[in-house]
């Protein structure tokens, strides 16, 4: 489990009554894959707390190609990664870090992803599985975990296409993605669907 901060709650056995002050929390394993939006602090410091969560556990790629903001940016909010072995490649993939900064980077580090689908429980065809066949793969997985943090748009159609079939049939293969996209923050008492809407605009990853 996941903690991503607190809310207003009903209390158990009461809808629609009173409510409490409680954390939220999501099982990434369980989920699949999450999705993070909201002002760029806010949203990087709220991602460094999940990995925080993570990383004993788990390998952790970074994608962040989105040409929309300067690589110096993008290294300021991510170049601490570097420290962690848990970006040090540790399945024959060909780099020293497993970090994506261009388009290049994140084509490369997303076709090892790809082809370690394709040597996972579902077989080369694991693009057409259904959501059943992946939801049960997934439950069976015993190996190592991944977690892909998707800063902003990954690259190139191509790759944004295979990100999103990762997003939904990873985690037969304990690949999991933590999708980040920069929004404007929620005005207070708005719907949860206005905020949906706004990180779908900022990601079509979200969007889909």
């Amino acid at each position: 489990m996941v903690r991503l901060g607190t809310a207003d709650q009903p209390l158990a056995g009461a809808p629609g009554g009173p409510t409490v002050f409680a954390p939220v929390a999501v099982s990434l394993r369980e989920a699949g894959a999450v999705g993070l939006a909201g002002p760029r602090a806010r949203l990087t410091g709220l991602a460094r707390s999940v990995i925080a969560q993570l990383a004993a556990a788990l390998e952790i790629v970074l994608i962040s190609a989105e040409r929309q903001r300067p690589v110096e940016e993008r290294l300021a909010d991510w170049s601490w990664l570097g420290w962690l072995p848990q970006v040090r490649p540790a399945h024959g993939q060909d780099c020293r870090l497993l970090l994506a900064f261009d388009r290049d980077q994140a084509a490369a580090r997303v076709g090892e992803l790809v082809r370690r689908l394709d040597d996972g429980p579902l077989g080369p065809g694991w693009i057409t599985a259904s959501p059943s066949a992946v939801a049960a793969a997934a439950r069976r997985h015993t190996g190592p975990h991944t977690v892909v943090i998707v800063d902003g748009e990954p690259g190139q159609r191509s790759v944004r296409e295979r990100v999103a079939r990762l997003a939904a049939d990873g985690p037969a293969a304990g690949v999991h993605l933590l999708c980040l996209a920069e929004a404007p923050p929620a005005a207070t008492g708005a719907p949860l669907s206005a905020s949906y809407e706004a990180a779908g605009s900022a990601s079509s990853l979200i969007a889909e």
